[in-house]
């Protein structure tokens, strides 16, 4: 008999922990969605100068891809059209129409979470040609200068030419003439195209990024970097001190390739503010939107399909099994005596509404006033189903009086009564009554106070936000919850209870 009773909970866990799994690995769920993590929090906004004009204003955001994650996107366009399109390595968003006299707000506003990246075996970048404006004299110029660090690896190359930015060349120097040929073409190139012909010298893959510094801010510009690919991985320079940021790099790339981050086609631009802020928030808030746009099989079917007025809902109520598990354990296996089996979990549900304190003032003033009524009803040998009607009209009547008096303090924890389980209470009534008749009324207050800390443990369960959070992102572990369910039903040993309770007689045996 107990063979299939095992292998029942066998099953309900292998699926659980199965479906769990496919979660995480393959569909990138977080392992623990209540996890508190950091992400960066970018807005942008921009004023738009009116003048019944058409407009169209190009900006540079950021997108998902290996390393960084973008969500909760949030787009403020007022009059104007919103497009977002790919452009190359790049995503831009833009604004567009017909602009009346006023001047327009546009806004824009993401959720990022930068991912520590591992170092992964990448196909190298094709090493692009000179630019176009760069003759044949000044290529050799500068492979010139950059000859003596040819046969040294990628990254050491790179941490020589970094410093030449800013003149320092090592020993031994180049020749005094081309060092004057460079500063010439310094002066009619400028140092960030200077610093790219040299790197391409060097036969090092390199590419303009536009952005902004990870750091809590508000800025009118952005900074301009130059990525270096070193042979494994991609390296930031900064150009102006010739600096390698270390890694990972505070940078957030906006636009790649050289694009300017912000193109005003038609139309002025009269102000534009990016502002960065640190904020903490839970995991899955960041597999939301993901969740949401998904066309796997789980994750059109996961709660966070449903409304959200009923995401609240199943919040709590997929927590019940779990005030379920503990009464079979505290009343099975710890010996806990409650009024009924499913009263406690109903009372903790009630008590989200009314807080723990005034919901067991309220459930100690009811029954114990309800006893006195029932006492005195006794007398009159009315028939059960009568009995219970009458009852159940003056707990009624307890919770009008109740919400009466919360409506006169200003308290609305009283007036919140309504949401108790009246039924279950008038039970609860009846059963107190004829456990203090037959047992005494040590017996009866033992139960009630048994039944109180049940639901007050089982209202501490379903509050806690971590238990809600990852029962709702993973639901399947109700089946988990039912496996230990199924154990604890074939468990016949002894209670805590009963070990203390006959403690006295085990050196008597």
């Amino acid at each position: 008999m107990k063979r299939p009773a095992v292998l029942l909970a066998v099953a309900l866990l292998f699926i659980s922990f199965a479906l769990i799994c496919y979660r995480i690995i393959w569909l990138k769920y977080p392992i623990f969605p209540a996890a508190p993590q950091k992400v960066w929090q970018l807005s942008m906004d921009a004023h738009i100068k009116g003048g019944e004009k058409e407009i169209k204003v190009m900006i540079g955001v950021p997108y998902t891809y290996k390393g960084q994650r973008v969500a909760e996107e949030r787009i403020r366009s007022g009059t104007l059209n919103f497009n977002l399109l790919r452009e190359g390595p790049n995503q831009i968003g833009v604004w567009e129409g017909t602009l009346g006299l006023e001047d327009e707000t546009i806004g824009y506003s993401a959720t990022i979470q930068i991912q520590p990246q591992r170092t992964l075996k990448t196909k190298p970048p094709t090493l692009e040609p000179y630019p176009p404006n760069i003759g044949k004299e000044e290529q050799a110029l500068g492979k010139r200068l950059v000859a003596k660090w040819d046969l040294l690896p990628p990254k050491d190359r790179l941490r020589r030419i970094a410093p030449a930015a800013r003149g320092i060349w090592g020993t031994p120097p180049p020749d005094a003439q081309d060092l004057q040929a460079w500063s010439g073409f310094q002066e009619k190139h400028g140092q960030l195209e200077a610093l790219l012909v040299l790197l391409r010298a060097a036969d090092l893959p390199a590419r303009v990024v536009q952005g902004l510094e990870l750091a809590e801010s508000i800025t009118n510009s952005t900074l301009i970097w130059i990525d270096v690919w070193t042979g494994q991985e991609w390296e930031s320079l900064q150009p102006e001190k010739g600096e390698i940021y270390q890694k990972p790099a505070p940078l957030l790339p906006l636009t790649t390739g050289g694009s300017p981050v912000v193109r005003t086609l038609q139309g002025e631009l009269s102000e534009i503010r990016w502002t960065l802020k640190r904020e903490i928030i839970n995991q899955w808030r960041m597999s939301f939107e993901y969740i949401m746009h998904s066309n796997r099989l789980l994750d059109r079917w996961s709660l966070f399909r449903l409304p959200e007025e009923f995401q609240r809902t199943f919040r709590i109520l997929i927590l019940v099994p779990i005030g379920a598990l503990m009464i079979c354990v505290l009343r099975n296996m710890v010996g806990f005596p409650t009024f009924g089996i499913f009263m406690p979990v109903l009372m903790a549900l009630a008590f989200r509404n009314t807080g723990l304190l005034y919901g067991l003032g309220i459930f100690a003033g009811v029954v114990l006033i309800g006893y006195v009524v029932r006492r005195w009803i006794n007398k009159f040998r009315l028939l059960l189903v009568p009995r219970l009607s009458i009852i159940l009209t003056l707990v009624i009547i307890f919770f009008t009086v109740f919400a009466l008096i919360g409506n006169k303090l200003g308290l609305r924890e009283l007036m919140a009564v309504g949401l108790l389980p009246f039924v279950i209470l008038t039970m609860t009534i009846e059963r107190f009554f004829v456990i203090t008749e037959e047992a005494g009324a040590r017996e009866g207050i033992w139960t009630a106070a048994g039944s109180a800390a049940v639901a007050t443990i089982t209202y501490e369960i379903i509050q806690f936000e971590p238990f809600q959070l990852t029962f709702f992102v993973y639901p399947e572990l109700l089946l988990a919850v039912a496996a230990v369910q199924v154990l604890l039903g074939r468990y016949t040993g002894y209670r805590l209870s009963e070990l203390i309770r006959f403690r006295k007689l085990k050196g008597t045996s």
